[in-house]
């Protein structure tokens, strides 16, 4: 699949995706115990909290490229059924699935999108494509190194790896504010340009965290109008295993509009339109949407 195709698109096209973060990993159980293990000595402070979260783990190899853990695959389970309630009779599923290439959203991707079952004629028609620049933070620590290409082949070899030829790999130590640049370059460089109306995005509580930063100061820019059914959807973090639907309209090559929503109320309005929420490309914006659904809010201009 060419990421990098020439910009001959239409003047205006609209994706629906599918964003994901991944289930619950062998490292996230560790961190939370830690957690609870500095409370119960008093230490009420998240920075403190923060510090026993990160020393757990530290220096432990054994969490290199985590896998998820048993209640993580069970997290899957859960959302593919909700999933599975939206795809097979409303929003198509996804064409593409564009994953993290570390283990754990390899994983999520798989068991949600059926990637086992990829090279069966009765299988999943989603083609996988591991990004390197949807990775978590490279914080250092090894449980956000990726493992080699050898491995990953050999774990989920229904995954195009041709995308992890050494550019773009994400420096080790950087900070928030590199990972919402690197969001920006994937929304404004890679996204609009891959084949297919419906995709899938699975990446890390981190990426997905800055990614709607990005998307908020393009708002408070007054570039782009969102619609989210979140009060505070540009600091509300996604829980692990957590599906959104997002409807995305670019004009003229520029992004224009927004619209997401839980699968759940994703089901309940898509017979209202959800599809073509976005209304007419002169407009970019849901301007129906408000008289057929509940829970909408208009982000316009920042919120103070």
């Amino acid at each position: 699949m060419d990421l990098n195709a020439s910009d001959d698109s239409p003047r205006s096209f609209k994706k629906i995706i599918y964003f994901v973060r991944h289930a619950e990993a062998v490292h996230n159980v560790k961190e939370r115990e830690a957690v609870q293990e500095a409370i119960a000595r008093g230490e009420t402070d998240k920075s403190q909290q923060d510090e026993a979260r990160r020393a757990v783990l530290r220096g432990d190899e054994s969490l290199r490229d985590a896998p998820l853990s048993e209640h993580g695959i069970h997290q899957v389970s859960t959302s593919f059924e909700s999933l599975a309630a939206l795809t097979s009779s409303k929003i198509p599923r996804p064409e593409v699935v564009l994953v993290s290439p570390l283990r754990r959203t390899l994983m999520t991707a798989t068991e949600l999108f059926g990637g086992k079952n990829a090279n069966n004629e009765e299988g999943s028609q989603c083609r996988f494509t591991a990004i390197e620049m949807l990775r978590e933070k490279r914080t250092g620590l090894s449980c956000d190194e990726r493992s080699d290409l050898e491995t990953i082949r050999a774990e989920f070899p229904h995954v195009d790896l041709s995308g992890l030829d050494g550019t773009d790999i994400p420096p080790i130590g950087e900070d928030n504010i590199a990972v919402r640049a690197r969001t920006a370059k994937f929304l404004d460089e890679k996204l609009p340009h891959i084949e297919g109306n419906y995709l899938a995005i699975v990446s890390h509580k981190g990426w997905l965290r800055e990614f709607r930063k990005t998307l908020k100061s393009r708002v408070d820019e007054g570039r782009i109008r969102v619609d989210f059914d979140l009060d505070k959807w540009d600091t509300t973090l996604y829980d692990n295993a957590e599906v959104r639907v997002v409807a995305m309209r670019w004009q003229d090559g520029e992004l224009t509009s927004v619209v997401s929503r839980s699968v759940t109320n994703a089901l309940s309005m898509v017979d209202d339109g959800f599809q073509y929420s976005l209304g007419p490309p002169s407009s970019g914006f849901s301007m129906f949407l408000a008289h057929r659904t509940t829970k909408v809010h208009f982000i316009v201009h920042a919120e103070g």
